[in-house]
C-alpha cells in the first residue's frame, strides 16, 4: 500500500510525520507523493483540508489545537498502521461542493460562497430548484453538513445533522430576521446584483479567498463527489458544537 503524509508545519508535528514515515516503511508500506493508495493527515481541520485535494481516502491523526474531525491519537500511530494493513477500520464519507466560477473550479470541503470586499453590502440573488431569493447584506454562504458546524454555526446557531441538505447562510442579512435556509442537496447558483455602480466582492472556499466578483457575474455551487475518510474510532459531530460534551 502507497501511502502521502500531509502535515502541520510545526517543528513537533514534523518530528511526529518522520515518526509515521519510519514506522511506515518498517512495516512494508510504500510513500509515494505522486499516487497514494491512501493519505495521512496529521494536524488539525486545516491539515484534514490540504489531504482532501488529492482526492484520496485519508487517515487523520489528532496533532491540532482543535482537531475536531481527527480521530487518531499520537500514542497510537503503529496500532493504527497495523489496523489499515488488516482493513479494519469503517468508512465515513463526507459530502463535498463544487464550486464554479469564470476563474476556475474547486472541491470543498464545509462551505463556499461571496462575500463583502469593501465595507458596505452587496446584494446578491440565488436561484435553486424552482426558487430564487435576492438579500442584501455582507453575502451568502452554502455549507455542507460538516461546515454548518463551523463558520455558519457561529452566525445561525444552526447545526445541520442530516447528509442530504445544504445550509444557505445569510451574513448580516439587511431587513431580514431570516439567518438561514436548509434546502435539498442541489446546485446553488449566485449572482451579484448591481447597485448601481462598480463593486467587487470575494469569492470564498474553506475560509480562502479563490477570486472576485462583480456585478453581473455568476458562481454556481453544486454537489459533488464524497470525500472519504478511514475511521478507526468513532467521532462525536457534536464534540465541535459542545466542548463540554464527554
Amino acid at each position: 500500500m502507497k501511502l502521502k503524509i500531509v502535515s502541520k508545519e510545526t517543528p513537533q508535528v514534523r518530528s511526529m510525520a518522520d515518526k509515521v514515515r519510519d514506522l511506515a516503511t518498517s512495516m512494508g508500506y510504500t510513500l509515494d507523493d505522486h499516487n497514494p493508495d491512501v493519505v495521512i493527515a496529521i494536524g488539525g481541520d486545516g491539515t484534514l483540508l490540504r489531504a482532501i485535494d488529492f482526492g484520496k481516502p485519508i487517515v487523520t491523526i489528532r496533532a491540532g489545537r482543535r482537531s475536531f474531525l481527527m480521530d487518531v491519537e499520537p500514542y497510537n500511530i503503529e496500532n493504527v498502521l497495523k489496523r489499515l494493513k488488516e482493513g479494519d477500520y469503517y468508512v465515513q464519507e463526507y459530502p463535498l461542493l463544487k464550486i464554479t466560477h469564470q476563474h476556475g473550479e474547486k472541491d470543498v470541503f464545509n462551505e463556499a460562497g461571496i462575500l463583502y470586499d469593501e465595507p458596505e453590502s452587496i446584494i446578491l440573488t440565488a436561484n435553486f430548484l424552482e426558487t430564487s431569493i435576492t438579500i442584501e447584506g455582507d453575502g451568502l454562504l452554502i455549507s455542507t453538513p460538516q461546515g454548518s458546524t463551523g463558520w455558519s454555526l457561529s452566525i445561525t446557531g444552526v447545526y445541520l445533522a442530516v447528509m442530504n441538505a445544504l445550509e444557505i447562510t445569510l451574513v448580516s442579512p439587511i431587513l431580514s430576521a431570516v439567518k438561514s435556509l436548509i434546502v435539498p442537496r442541489t446546485q446553488i447558483n449566485l449572482i451579484m446584483e448591481s447597485k448601481g455602480y462598480d463593486q467587487k466582492a470575494r469569492i470564498v472556499a474553506d475560509g480562502n479567498v479563490i477570486g472576485h466578483v462583480r456585478p453581473g457575474d455568476r458562481i454556481s455551487i453544486s454537489p459533488s463527489k464524497n470525500a472519504i475518510i478511514y475511521r478507526f474510532h468513532k467521532i462525536d459531530p457534536m464534540r465541535g458544537i459542545m466542548p463540554w460534551r464527554k
